[in-house]
């Protein structure tokens, strides 16, 4: 697991733990092209592993936390290797000091990885997913979009629910219907909410609110403000 593990009552499940595990190979996979990005620099414009360096920079220069900076680098390898354009919005912006970093690691990877798959048996030419991360007043916001089918208004709240998953699993002991409940449990811990909806053009869009500390701190400083 990477650091600063999510301290939620669902992380003491050894499903989930193993669930995770994608997201930490993934963290680390982004760690070692963070190295390779900052010591080589080939001349073609491209790692080793054939990712732009351009997209590479992206997310360093908007991205200050490691840890989350690397998660997303794992990403966009493991959507290059699916064939997926998994891009950073322009507009992002997060910074370095963000408590609890871990938590913001398993939403976007838990997300991410749910888009992935959601645009892995569509049609569409080029299937393509699109991160936004956002810091204004203590308050994180990040959204997921894709460009695959959708999700139906009737299983907006459904999906949410551990085990309900769209997708049979291949093996009793690699359940599917984790990662979005995980998902809600983290943004609710630190006072925030999770709705999904329409993307423009088609697909679905992910939106996460929560707390930029955790909630604990974050209520202890509205009872500051309001007495």
């Amino acid at each position: 697991m990477p650091p600063d593990v999510p301290d939620v009552p669902y992380f003491a499940d050894a499903h989930v733990r193993r669930h995770e595990r994608r997201n930490a190979l993934h963290t680390l996979q982004g760690l070692m092209e963070l190295a390779r990005h900052a010591g080589e620099r080939p001349a073609p414009g491209t790692l080793p592993t054939g990712l732009p360096l351009a997209e590479i920079s992206e997310i360093v220069k908007r991205v200050g936390n490691s840890l989350i900076r690397a998660q997303l680098v794992g990403k966009l390898l493991a959507a290059s290797e699916r064939g997926v354009r998994l891009q950073l919005s322009s507009a992002s912006f997060l910074p370095g000091d963000i408590d609890g970093a871990g938590d913001v690691v398993t939403v976007v990877g838990n997300l991410v990885d749910n888009a992935l798959d959601a645009v892995a048996d569509t049609s569409r030419c080029t299937p393509a997913v699109e991160v936004a991360l956002h810091h204004d007043q203590g308050v994180v916001e990040l959204s997921v979009s894709d460009n695959g089918t959708g999700v139906d208004p009737g299983l907006r709240q459904w999906i949410f629910e551990r085990g309900a998953s769209t997708k049979p699993s291949s093996s009793p002991a690699w359940p599917r219907g984790l990662g979005l409940p995980l998902v809600r449990a983290i943004t609710e811990e630190r006072g925030g909410t999770v709705t999904v909806g329409d993307r423009e053009g088609g697909g679905a869009v992910f939106t996460v609110r929560m707390a930029a500390v955790r909630t604990q701190l974050w209520m202890s400083v509205d009872k500051q403000e309001s007495g």
